[in-house]
């Protein structure tokens, strides 16, 4: 009976557990660091400039919005810009003139992809998505600008069209890192849960299937034992 548990639990869970092998394998060989794509991007953080005097007036500038939750001043690509974030989400301002340049076209979208990225390759594609998102931005608000790069990573950099920030990038060994991570945490929606039941209930499977086997493991040397005196006792 232990036998007929032991093998028919472990062909259940003997995928999975190849799975996870191969996918822990995956994550723990690659570096983190790489996996965020830390190495593909440059001017993350640029310095506001020194002299701000000849700024338009945040009182002018807040006169007409309500509900304003923040605003902050940052630069992009030695150029100064508020983002004022209110009731209807955030908005990019010139800070000189006090123009509204939100949402971003395709072109300046793409103008900053390529101004994030370290690499030296043009963006070869750039699209506007606005609904049924991919699943590597997770849940990220949308609308986001996708700006993807022919590289040998597969680059792709997401630009918020209303802050101009770079909100996320992604490249072809994060997508195998996230693959891996949803076989191993068995979350094939999300890719997030790991306290999902599935993986509980092969979790589980798979400690019974080990228990299962110590047990025949435990009879098997018993059976040997005794096969061992009863030799001994005939010779």
């Amino acid at each position: 009976m232990t036998r007929k548990v032991h093998k028919w639990i472990f062909l259940f869970v003997g995928v999975q557990a190849l799975l996870w092998t191969l996918s822990g394998a995956y994550m723990v060989v690659m570096d983190l660091d790489f996996i965020h794509g830390d190495h593909l991007v440059k001017n993350l953080e640029e310095p506001l400039p020194a002299a701000t005097a000849e700024l338009f007036s945040t009182i002018e500038l807040l006169r007409d919005r309500t509900d304003v939750k923040s605003v902050q001043l940052k630069s992009i690509r030695e150029k100064l810009f508020y983002v004022v974030r209110d009731a209807d989400g955030a908005h990019l301002i010139d800070a000189h003139s006090g123009a509204e340049v939100s949402p971003l076209d395709q072109q300046t979208a793409i103008a900053l992809a390529e101004y994030y990225y370290s690499g030296n390759q043009l963006a070869s594609s750039a699209e506007l998505i606005t609904d049924n998102p991919p699943t590597e931005l997770q849940s990220r608000p949308l609308p986001l600008w996708r700006v993807n790069f022919d590289d040998r990573y597969g680059t792709s950099f997401y630009i918020d069209p209303n802050t101009g920030a770079l909100a996320t990038r992604r490249h072809d060994y994060w997508r195998a890192f996230d693959f891996f991570w949803m076989l191993h945490i068995m979350d094939y929606e999300a890719r997030e849960n790991i306290h999902n039941p599935l993986l509980l209930i092969a979790t589980l499977f798979s400690l019974v299937s080990v228990l299962a086997g110590l047990v025949l493991l435990f009879y098997s040397f018993g059976k040997r034992s005794s096969a061992q005196r009863q030799q001994e006792a005939t010779a």
